[in-house]
């Protein structure tokens, strides 16, 4: 199943695998969108479980660390835990991030990977991976992982970020990624 997300540039994407996250930030929204999470997991309403807490807290900082502006999912595969951002925005070249930029938030990383892609769609660029250790001193910290995709096919570039703690989940993600950036499509290859 796919649906489309609509924007001045459109984006399909595997709806079993993506949960979009809300454009408005209401209260009512947000639990509407939350109680709607629960019922994709198979959680019935008023049940209080250990999984029904995990879902509804990860939903919650979903919606916590959602930003406007770009399309926002929660990357949720059917029977994994998953705890991944994915934002998914497409610029002018013009506003192209420069490299400085990008790698900004790497200083304090454990490790960076940056890898070339070149796609039939979108042009060139790189994927970059890196991952910081957030309170090292409690328990030995966590590790939160940060991808970054930056593609530029000298006119648009689309960007992809995602965010999470969850390294499986980042593994199947990867098997997803392909087709995410397969359904971005800009401005001028819409058709009416």
């Amino acid at each position: 199943m796919t649906e489309r997300v609509e924007r001045p540039w459109e984006l399909t994407y595997d709806a079993a695998q993506f949960i979009s996250l809300p454009r408005t930030a209401s209260p009512a929204a947000s639990a509407d969108w939350i109680e709607a999470c629960l019922e994709r997991f198979g959680v019935e309403k008023g049940v209080t479980s250990p999984e029904a807490r995990r879902i509804e807290a990860i939903a919650q900082m979903m919606l916590v660390n959602s930003r406007p502006g770009p399309a926002q999912f929660w990357f949720a595969p059917p029977g994994v835990h998953s705890d991944l951002l994915v934002n998914v925005a497409v610029e002018s070249s013009a506003q192209r991030p420069s490299t400085e930029e990008l790698f900004a938030d790497a200083i304090s990383s454990t490790s960076i990977d940056v890898t070339p892609l070149r796609t039939a769609t979108h042009g060139a660029g790189y994927l970059i991976r890196w991952g910081a250790l957030i309170d090292p001193e409690d328990s030995g910290g966590t590790l939160v992982e940060q991808w970054s995709v930056v593609l530029n096919d000298g006119t648009w570039t689309v960007l992809v970020d995602v965010l999470g703690t969850s390294l499986p989940a980042f593994l199947l993600f990867e098997e997803q990624l392909p087709g995410l950036i397969v359904g971005v499509r800009v401005p001028g290859t819409l058709t009416a």
